[in-house]
């Protein structure tokens, strides 16, 4: 997303697919192969596969997958083990937790995301550059940057 370095994603030809014109509502979809939805799925999604949204594909519900594309609407959070591409017509609505992420031009995220191991939120190289700008913070800013500095200190 920040850097130079291109991964391409894994995504295995996916063994079901959910057509343009299907509605799958309060569902749980598990398995091991790979996923292709293009209608609506309303439930959660929980596969050691790939799971390819498309264009016109819709989730209502959480996601888990080894390796996720995204093109279409999803409402709710996604985990990836992988690499989770968010395509330029994709609009997600919901937490995202992956271990490498590809946002297209055009791509939507509306939520918080984690992205790679947990890291501190600030490194010893950064801490005497934040001396310089404490004098202009909020309080609540200021807290919140003490807990991040207690964390890097531990």
């Amino acid at each position: 997303m920040f850097g130079k370095k291109t991964v391409a994603p894994q995504v295995e030809a996916p063994g079901t697919v959910i057509g343009k014109g299907i509605t799958i509502e309060a569902a749980v979809l598990t398995g091991r192969e790979s996923v292709r939805i293009d209608g609506v799925f309303l439930g959660n999604v929980d596969l050691d596969g790939s799971l390819i949204l498309g264009e016109t594909g819709s989730i209502e519900g959480t996601i888990r997958a080894k390796y996720i594309v995204v093109a279409g609407l999803v409402r709710g959070n996604i985990e990836c083990e992988g690499v989770l591409h968010i395509s330029p017509t994709a609009r997600v609505n919901g937490d995202i937790k992956t271990n490498s992420i590809i946002v297209d031009e055009g791509g939507q995220l509306n939520g918080r995301y984690q992205v790679g191991e947990a890291t501190a939120m600030v490194s010893s190289e950064t801490q005497p550059l934040l001396s310089n700008t404490i004098p202009g913070l909020r309080n609540d800013e200021k807290s919140y940057l003490d807990k991040s500095l207690e964390i890097v200190d531990k």
